[in-house]
C-alpha cells in the first residue's frame, strides 16, 4: 500500500510541476507577444503597417488581418491559463484515483505535442521546447497513474474505493 500512496504523491507532484513548467512557458509567451515591437527594419514595420491599415467585411464585422493576429495571440494565452489552470486541479482528482486523470493527462500530452509541432512548423524552437518539457512530464504521469495489476490479473483499487466503483 505505501507504495501506491508514493506512487499517487509523485503523480500527484508531477501535475503540479507540468502546471509550474506551463505557467513558465505561458508567461514567456505573454510578455514576449504583448511588448514584441518591429525590430527589423522597414520592411518589417511596412508589413506591420499593412496588416492594420487594410480593413474588410468579415462575417458582418470590419476587420483587420491585425485584427486577427493580435486576437489569435490573445487566444493562445488564454488557452494556455486554461490548461494551467487544469493541470493545477488535477491532482485533486488523482488524490482520489490517479488512474482517472489519465484521459485529460492524454488529451494535454497530445496537445502539447501537437502545438510543438505547429511551433516548429510556422515559428521558432523557444516554444517547442517547453511543449516537449510539458508533454515529458505529462507522460510520465500518465504512465505512472495507470492500475498496478495484482497477481491472478485483478485490478488493484485505490484506497476508498470498491471494485464495483473502478468499472
Amino acid at each position: 500500500m505505501a507504495h501506491d500512496e508514493t506512487t499517487a504523491r509523485r503523480v500527484r507532484r508531477s501535475l503540479r510541476l507540468a502546471s509550474l513548467l506551463a505557467l513558465l512557458q505561458y508567461c514567456a509567451h505573454a510578455f514576449l507577444f504583448l511588448s514584441a515591437r518591429p525590430t527589423h527594419g522597414a520592411a518589417e514595420a511596412a508589413v506591420i503597417d499593412a496588416m492594420k491599415g487594410h480593413r474588410f467585411e468579415f462575417s458582418g464585422l470590419t476587420r483587420s488581418y491585425w485584427d486577427f493576429y493580435f486576437g489569435y495571440g490573445l487566444l493562445a494565452i488564454l488557452w494556455g491559463l486554461v490548461e494551467i489552470v487544469l493541470l493545477w486541479q488535477l491532482p485533486t482528482l488523482a488524490a482520489i484515483d490517479s488512474s482517472r486523470v489519465r484521459p485529460t493527462v492524454a488529451l494535454l500530452i497530445l496537445a502539447n505535442v501537437a502545438h510543438a509541432a505547429l511551433a516548429w512548423t510556422y515559428f521558432f524552437p523557444a516554444p517547442v521546447v517547453g511543449d516537449v518539457v510539458v508533454a515529458a512530464c505529462l507522460a510520465w504521469t500518465f504512465f505512472a497513474s495507470r492500475h498496478r495489476e495484482r497477481a491472478g490479473g485483478e485490478v488493484a483499487c485505490p484506497r476508498g474505493a470498491s471494485e464495483g466503483t473502478m468499472r
